[in-house]
């Protein structure tokens, strides 16, 4: 689970969907596509949104 502290709507209505759109398109790589540069950003201690400032994240049974 990730959170991001900001308004009702998200990022969406940023250009390409702000940082909400850049995260959910990277978890579609990884599911869809198989895309292992996408799923360092969801997995591991140090994954990508692990390290990110603004981000809260847990996350269990991840592969």
């Amino acid at each position: 689970m990730g959170h991001l502290p900001v308004v009702h709507f998200g990022t969406f209505a940023q250009p390409n969907g702000g940082e909400y759109g850049r995260v959910g398109s990277a978890w579609l790589r990884w599911q869809l596509k198989s895309d292992q540069a996408a799923r360092a950003m969801f997995v591991g201690p140090t994954c990508g949104l692990c390290g990110h400032p603004r981000w809260t994240v847990t996350s269990r049974n991840l592969a």
